[in-house]
């Protein structure tokens, strides 16, 4: 296993649009997929709020909104080596003055299924609220799935 550094880190987080986020409620962990845009500054999170307020999403955040996202990937050309990154802090939601530079970021690398109708409601009536997390704390890491010998 070996640490990536903050570059390798960026090209991950550009690469993939989805990852785990995972949050804790006053009962147990709660994790969930979640589509994200990335601009080597903050993660966006596009949060589909059809069950308003009320929702267990809705209440977690509010409640407690430290948070991790996990993003993982296999490399292509090597099917025994995986990589994942990290991020831990407190998610936010991003203010009116920085949506359009957080759905630019949504634009570039968000991964969706290919018909966003969410719980059958059209998208086009789906409300969504944009989310930021701070990159700050976020490591990665590198490693195979089978032993390599190291050369002497």
């Amino acid at each position: 296993m070996r640490a990536l550094n903050r570059d390798e880190i960026d090209k991950i987080l550009v690469r993939r649009g989805i990852g785990v986020l995972a949050m804790v409620d006053d009962r147990q962990p709660y994790a969930i997929p979640m589509s994200f845009g990335y601009d080597a500054n903050q993660m966006v999170f596009p949060m589909q709020w059809g069950g308003g307020d009320h929702s267990r999403k809705s209440q977690t955040i509010h409640s407690n909104p430290r948070v991790c996202l996990t993003v993982y990937e296999q490399d292509t050309n090597d099917a025994a080596i995986w990589r994942s990154v990290v991020i831990t802090g407190k998610i936010y939601e991003i203010d009116e003055a920085n949506r359009e530079r957080a759905y630019a970021s949504l634009a570039a690398n968000a991964e969706f299924p290919p018909d966003f109708g969410v719980w059958g409601v059209p998208f086009d009536e789906v409300e969504f609220r944009l989310f930021g997390l701070d990159t700050k704390n976020c490591t990665g890491r590198e490693f195979a799935t089978k032993h390599t010998p190291s050369e002497e």
